[in-house]
């Protein structure tokens, strides 16, 4: 199973009895990951949007961040979704990145009592920041982060500069989440649309649910009928109590799924005659414009070309034609979010 897995994500040559490691292969060797989120990192490079995701990978080598005291479950989930509404994983890197700037701008004093005030970790902020410097030696080892976009902070340790042009677009929330999503390939659930409200399905478990530690967790459907609910997450883990939840959940839009989640994309026909595209065997996506779908293919092809590329030139640039998709993809989640935001104006439904 670990070597098929190898073989989905690029990291070994297929076919033959002599099986070797790619040079994607030998680069995820290099960083201390699993080989999916090591791969996910690669591809921050590769769309510039490398913060956020790096921080995504120190959190899930750390301890959680969000601790809960005892008899404080609501108080901690709304400060928790304070930071973000719909993942877990954003909300995470939200407060990594605020307890960094309270550092900065009041010192370890004003630090540790804005970390007390959110039930944030001081350990696990630590852990994070120490694997944080480790995977940026590493990329920059690598060739994949240019020396001109460190600088020295506290300390011997490495960030990146305001202006580095690896996290150009850092900001653009909704191709960060999708990023993420590249990280976890083999942890995507939809939304059952008969049976209970909240009910999951992954591709080992027909009945799950969102964990109520989650951001993105509700008791209840909403009363506004003009509400659409998320129908994919990622999720970090799958785990059994009383049912089977998913923990470290993230809110995903189908543009996101086709473009990074699993580990590939087929075309296949219904029985109408209709061409769909299936992923990963299990997840069957049929749109009505054949167009989107075989645009959202090409560029998903496009982006695994880019990162080929990257890999055996990590300290050139990607050729102009490259680099014009790589810009188009960005663009396309730009609108994404600022559609969001427009939607997220007009509904309190997550507030």
């Amino acid at each position: 199973l670990a070597m098929e897995r190898l073989r989905k994500l690029g990291a070994v040559t297929t076919g033959g009895s002599n099986e070797a490691l790619t040079p994607l292969g030998q680069c995820l060797a290099r960083l201390p990951l699993d080989p999916a989120m090591a791969k996910m990192l690669i591809m921050g490079t590769v769309l510039q949007c490398l913060d956020p995701v790096l921080t995504a990978a120190a959190c899930s080598s750390s301890r959680e961040l969000f601790y809960t005291p005892l008899g404080m479950r609501k108080e901690q989930h709304s400060v928790k979704k304070s930071f973000s509404k719909l993942s877990d994983t954003m909300a995470s890197v939200e407060a990594y990145d605020e307890f960094q700037y309270i550092l900065n701008e009041h010192g370890w004093s004003g630090a540790r009592e804005w970390a007390a005030a959110n039930f944030v970790s001081i350990h696990a902020l630590n852990s994070v920041s120490s694997v944080r410097w480790q995977l940026i030696n590493e990329l920059q080892s690598l060739g994949l982060v240019p020396q001109s976009d460190l600088i020295k902070s506290r300390g011997k340790k490495r960030e990146f500069r305001h202006d580095a042009s690896i996290n150009r677009n850092a900001a653009v929330d909704s191709l960060v989440s999708a990023v993420w999503a590249a990280g976890v390939p083999d942890n995507l659930a939809a939304r059952r649309q008969l049976g209970n409200f909240g009910t999951l399905r992954s591709k080992t478990e027909n009945h799950a649910g969102l964990h109520p530690s989650s951001v993105a967790f509700h008791r209840k459907p909403p009363k506004e009928r003009k509400v659409n609910l998320p129908l994919w997450f990622f999720y970090r883990e799958m785990v059994l109590s009383s049912q089977v939840f998913l923990r470290g959940c993230t809110a995903l839009e189908p543009e996101q799924v086709l473009l990074f989640g699993g580990y590939g994309l087929e075309t296949s026909e219904s029985d109408d005659g209709r061409r769909r595209r299936v992923l990963d065997d299990w997840i069957i996506v049929e749109g009505r414009c054949s167009d989107t779908l075989d645009a959202l293919s090409r560029a998903r092809s496009e982006i695994d070309v880019a990162l080929d590329t990257k890999i055996m030139n990590p300290r050139r640039p990607l050729p102009e034609s490259q680099q014009t998709i790589i810009d188009a993809v960005c663009d396309c989640f730009t609108v994404i979010d600022d559609d969001d935001a427009d939607y997220d104006s007009e509904s309190d439904y997550y507030s």
